[in-house]
């Protein structure tokens, strides 16, 4: 097996969280911003942890040195922009793709993730079951596979998920569906919250 690419986590907090009616990225399942928690899972595997958000997110003043918005060329392209933003600054590495509406993504989820990692594939994904495809967004993007991307953008390219049905990719079964369950509207919220434990934000 290959020497595995360093990695950098991306925590993915730039959606307009219509469904919701509020930032996602903010909601609170573990006693802090969801966002902030998920940084904080990925800073112990990670060389850098960011936080991608759109622009009109980003802190004003010195705000978050860690907090990026995607170029303008790629901006308002979901999280492809975020990637492709990012790929650039760390050639070499690989990228590891959280979605900030996992609120049941956990330590035993990242650790299953990272065991399963095949640094030889493009990527290393939880598949899920119902579906058999790939989480897009709970995934270790590759160098290979990074590579390729500007090319694809280029071309009209606009889903990581269709992208790695084109490549040969590491498909990981979840022992727990609920890790890759996103939350995205109100009622989803309150049952995430009550599943794990804790007092409803007002």
């Amino acid at each position: 097996m290959s020497h595995a690419a360093p990695l950098i986590g991306v925590v993915l907090a730039g959606g307009e969280s219509r469904r919701m009616g509020r930032d996602k990225g903010l909601l609170e399942y573990h006693g802090i911003a969801q966002r902030d928690w998920l940084r904080a899972l990925l800073a112990p595997v990670c060389e850098r942890v960011f936080l991608s958000l759109r622009a009109d997110q980003l802190p004003e003043g010195e705000g978050c040195e860690d907090c990026i918005a995607d170029e303008p060329a790629f901006a308002g392209n979901g999280p492809i922009g975020a990637v492709l933003t990012l790929q650039p600054r760390f050639p070499g590495s690989a990228l590891l793709l959280l979605s900030c509406d996992l609120p049941h993504f956990d330590a035993d989820a990242l650790t299953a993730l990272l065991a399963g990692r095949d640094p030889n594939q493009w990527a290393t994904a939880f598949i899920n079951p119902e579906t058999d495809r790939p989480e897009p967004l709970v995934t270790v993007y590759e160098p290979a596979f990074l590579a390729v991307l500007p090319e694809a953008f280029a071309g009209g390219a606009r889903s990581l998920q269709r992208i790695m049905a084109q490549r040969p990719i590491n498909r990981l079964v979840p022992a727990h569906l609920r890790w890759i369950e996103s939350v995205d509207d109100p009622e989803a919220y309150i049952r995430a919250r009550r599943a794990l434990g804790g007092p409803l934000a007002p």
